[in-house]
């Protein structure tokens, strides 16, 4: 389908079209480890890491862990690493054999060199020093490059987002060179207003717009919000009421202001009736088929 037949569509009709060429994924390959936060991450502690090889495989850790610290205290801020923890300050329920329940918090970012006791038995307790002293290979640093990445894994779900902003940037990258437009990723009302002289009204003084796009001959802007849903839930209402308000909100610009939202995902098959009263607000909604399909292109050069 075209775009120009899309669009004489009755909303109906271009709600079913829209869910019928959802897409499965939006996951390119580097969706799945970010390795260049992997590596930074395991580079933040590395010389502490190496030192605590020393720990490896010892038989009485426990008070070497002890003498250990005590020498070099600032060792501790590599343990939530170990731990495949991002929390520095961790809150720690702690019970006794005669089970009374205990609130305590265990800082690694700002060690205290009273408690030195208090990281090691942590430490004991969470099962460290038995892996330190049973499991662990030589290097501590491979071993947290593999837990950073396993952490990275868990981050997959905010990277959906991402990754549409990626796939919409590069697309009208190429479609701004093919047109000679301009563009702007996270494009903020001021520097719209400052740059194309263009008024858009937003909801939020700090509302930071995907994609914006420019065109010196028609003195036009088009602002695109993208994002991807591969689940249902109720937070798919809200988004569909969202993007619709922002819609109508911007375009009451005096200058010539369009909006685009560019989102997809099989979630969107479980809110069928939000997503509609979108499409009766708004014509531009497009997926990712859509764009492969050059809706986006056919409607920057009307």
């Amino acid at each position: 389908m075209k775009l120009d037949k899309y669009l004489q569509l009755f909303s109906e009709e271009r709600l079913d079209y829209f869910l019928s060429t959802l897409s499965v994924t939006n996951r390119t390959p580097s969706y799945y480890v970010n390795w260049e936060k992997v590596e930074r991450e395991t580079k933040r502690f590395e010389l502490e890491l190496n030192t605590l090889n020393y720990l490896v495989g010892k038989e009485n850790i426990y008070d070497e862990a002890l003498a250990l610290f005590q020498k070099q205290p600032e060792l501790l801020k590599a343990v939530p690493s170990l731990i495949a923890s991002r929390e520095k300050a961790l809150d720690i329920l702690t019970i006794d054999e005669e089970d009374t329940m205990r609130f305590e918090q265990i800082n690694f970012s700002k060690v205290d060199t009273n408690r030195i006791v208090d990281y090691v038995d942590f430490m004991e307790q969470a099962g460290l020093l038995h892996f330190l002293q049973n499991q662990a290979q030589r290097s501590l640093v491979d071993y947290v490059y593999g837990v950073e990445t396993g952490l990275d894994s868990n981050a997959r779900k905010n990277r959906s987002g991402t990754t549409m902003e990626m796939i919409l940037e590069q697309h009208v990258a190429k479609l701004a060179k093919q047109y000679q437009l301009e563009w702007k990723a996270q494009a903020t009302a001021q520097f719209i207003k400052e740059n194309w002289q263009i008024e858009v009204p937003v909801d939020k003084s700090k509302r930071r717009f995907d994609v914006a796009i420019y065109s010196k001959k028609q003195h036009k802007v088009w602002l695109i919000e993208t994002n991807y849903y591969g689940g249902g839930g109720s937070k798919l209402k809200a988004v569909a009421g969202e993007f619709t308000e922002l819609s109508q909100f911007v375009t009451t610009s005096k200058d010539n202001v369009a909006f685009i939202w560019v989102t997809d995902g099989q979630g969107w098959k479980t809110a069928h009736l939000p997503l509609s009263e979108a499409f009766g607000h708004m014509t531009n909604i497009f997926n990712l088929h859509m764009l492969k399909e050059n809706f986006l292109s056919d409607l920057l050069k009307k």
